[in-house]
């Protein structure tokens, strides 16, 4: 059952991210073909108007075949009619940035929604607020009970976690802090924290304590707002972390690792689950608007491209770009598909 789970949320997420592309392109008067869900041989297919609709057999991905006049006409369509009319080139430069960006929108809107969803029945949440420290506790470190943390180094605090995950990620035992004081702005410098056994049962901690706010309806929606955001720091943060060394590329997982996430947690807790949804449909959204040919972050680049020069890049040499691209995700997929095998035969 957990499988199934798992193969309804990669083709809710990719229908969702398609779904934007599909939508911004026909509201921007775009021709649209195709809009599969999917690769491989068709399971179901309907044409209706002008629009093939399709699930395909490898729930790994879709797409949305607009008009382009770059390329060559379906076999169903008349070669005089093939103009640009209609066809993606011909919309205006914001209605294509529009179309590009609409997939990652929908899926940053899609992590928003879902933690709006779990978060209905709650009515508190834990907060970034501090609410008293551990016995032992340094008293010259300048943090008050009250103090609203804003930022910790370099990481901008949204929620709890991210308190969580920035004072893990300190290299060393100091830290710097902007914290919100009664409505001021109060900045700390080098403040030495360190992590040990402050209640003598061997647990390792900060020894910070923080509260719980109470949550209106618009406070849930501003929390899954600040959720998201969160996970988009968190995948920003993660690219620097790879290029530092501090994360290796055997940590990274593909769709295999995500779908047997998504399993373990089906089992345990289907509100973790869906949390878990949440984050990928998030950081899909940022990996796709990462200036790499063969995703929509690449489209985009060209699309400057385009207009610092005036005039559209030659669709010869775009082609060749970005079918590199595909080559080059290929090849990292497959890495990460295989490292996602080892890990979860070796446990």
């Amino acid at each position: 059952m957990s499988v199934i789970y798992a193969i309804l949320v990669f083709g809710l997420i990719i229908t969702l991210h398609e779904l934007g592309h599909f939508t911004a392109a026909k509201l921007a008067g775009i021709t649209v073909y195709e809009f599969t869900i999917g690769f491989g041989p068709a399971i179901i297919k309907k044409k209706i108007g002008e629009t093939l609709y399709a699930v395909r057999l490898l729930p790994i991905g879709g797409a949305v075949v607009m008009k382009d006049v770059n390329e060559e006409p379906p076999e169903d369509v008349d070669p005089a009619e093939w103009t640009e009319e209609g066809s993606f080139q011909q919309a205006s430069w914001i209605r294509r940035f529009i179309v590009v960006i609409a997939g990652s929108a929908m899926n940053f809107l899609t992590g928003v929604v879902i933690v709006l969803l779990i978060l209905l029945p709650a009515q508190y949440v834990a907060t970034s607020e501090l609410s008293g420290f551990a016995e032992g506790f340094p008293e010259n470190t300048g943090l008050q009970v009250g103090d609203k943390l804003v930022k910790v180094d370099d990481f901008r605090i949204f929620t709890y976690n991210d308190v969580v995950t920035a004072l893990q990620l300190g290299q060393n035992d100091t830290y710097d802090f902007v914290l919100d004081r009664g409505g001021q702005t109060v900045r700390l410098q080098n403040v030495h924290l360190e992590r040990k056994d402050y209640d003598g049962n061997g647990q390792l901690r900060f020894g910070l304590s923080f509260g719980y706010g109470e949550l209106s309806a618009l406070g849930k929606v501003r929390y899954a707002l600040n959720n998201s955001l969160s996970f988009l720091q968190s995948a920003y943060k993660s690219i620097g972390l790879l290029i530092r060394g501090r994360v290796s590329t055997n940590d990274m997982m593909g769709t295999v690792g995500i779908a047997n996430e998504i399993s373990e947690r089906a089992e345990e807790s289907m509100a973790d689950m869906w949390y878990f949804v949440s984050y990928i449909a998030v950081n899909l959204a940022f990996v796709n608007l990462l200036p790499i040919p063969g995703l929509d972050g690449g489209k985009l680049v060209m699309m400057l491209i385009e207009l610092i020069r005036r005039k559209p890049i030659d669709p010869k040499w775009e082609n060749y770009i970005s079918y590199a691209g595909l080559a080059a995700i290929m090849v990292l997929f497959v890495f990460v598909t295989y490292n996602d095998i080892v890990r979860i035969i070796t446990g």
